[in-house]
């Protein structure tokens, strides 16, 4: 991709709080802590994580089976991933929302070793499942970290904002516009670009600094592509 910064505009809405309790567990990188000494789900405050959504590009120009049959992909796809991560999906917190789908890393996770292994995971699940449909499936994917909460209806947190912020906006978008042999296109948040790229855990130069504004929203992302 050609220069080092984009700006672009876009439109996000609505609020964004969903999903169940689940029981944190074990996670690559990070000592097993007995059910007894996790952190408490209701009214313990927010617990740091690392967390990723994945998103199907083009999902909605699919028929009802297509769509149907792109959702039972991305629910396999992301239970292969947990598998290679060492990540059981009853220890994650997951909120699904028909075309996409937010995970949450249990309390722990070491994000120089996690990053990379999600990212190479992910991208040759993807290329293994697309070898067995004749429907390519492209994904948008955002990676953060943050904090995580609950909430009435769900769980909560900045995290969840900021990671739908990314993976619906515009530079994503245009990112998956100019490289349509790119299957899956990646945005990292500025924070994990500090704690796990630019220390070398990853190759920098696969990375693009872009600048992602979104109404009061403007912060920098990495652009990388699978």
């Amino acid at each position: 991709m050609a220069g080092n910064n984009i700006n672009v505009g876009g439109n996000v809405g609505g609020s964004v709080v969903a999903g169940e309790h689940n029981v944190v567990g074990a996670v690559v990188g990070a000592p097993h802590t007995p059910a007894a000494e996790q952190p408490r789900a209701a009214g313990a405050g927010k617990t740091p994580r690392l967390g990723f959504v994945l998103d199907v590009v083009g999902y909605g120009q699919r028929d009802a089976d297509g769509r149907e049959d792109l959702q039972q992909r991305l629910d396999e796809l992301v239970g292969r991933v947990l598998a290679d991560l060492g990540v059981k999906p009853a220890d994650t917190v997951t909120i699904p929302e028909g075309d996409s789908k937010i995970v949450f890393l249990p309390v722990g996770a070491d994000t120089s070793t996690v990053l990379p292994l999600l990212l190479s995971a992910t991208a040759e699940r993807l290329r293994r499942d697309n070898r067995r449909y004749t429907d390519r499936m492209r994904l948008r994917m955002a990676v953060g970290t943050g904090l995580l909460g609950d909430a009435p209806l769900g769980h909560s947190g900045d995290l969840i904002v900021d990671l739908n912020r990314l993976v619906n906006s515009a530079v994503i978008r245009q990112a998956v516009l100019e490289n349509g042999e790119s299957d899956l296109v990646l945005l990292v948040t500025h924070t994990l670009h500090d704690e796990v790229i630019r220390p070398g855990y990853l190759n920098r130069d696969e990375f693009v600094r872009v600048d992602v504004t979104m109404r009061e929203f403007t912060a920098p992302g990495w652009l990388w592509l699978g």
